[in-house]
C-alpha cells in the first residue's frame, strides 16, 4: 500500500463540452506536459481561488438543514 499524504475525498460528475473546446484543452495539456484531467482541475481551482468571495459549504445531515 502506498504511503504519503492522505487522499482527500473527491466527487465525480459528467462534463459535456464541445469538440473544439475539448481539442483546444487537449492541445494545451500536451503543451504543458499535463493530463487533460489535471489541466481542468488546475484551471477550476485557480478560478475559484482568484475570486475574493468566500465560498462556504453547509453540511446537511439527515436530509435537513
Amino acid at each position: 500500500m502506498q504511503q504519503g499524504k492522505p487522499k482527500r475525498p473527491t466527487k465525480t460528475f459528467p462534463l459535456e463540452i464541445e469538440d473544439d473546446l475539448h481539442k483546444a484543452l487537449k492541445v494545451r495539456a500536451i503543451e504543458e506536459d499535463k493530463t487533460l484531467h489535471s489541466l481542468i482541475i488546475e484551471a477550476l481551482s485557480d478560478r475559484v481561488h482568484e475570486d475574493p468571495t468566500p465560498y462556504q459549504v453547509n453540511k446537511v445531515r439527515g436530509g435537513k438543514k
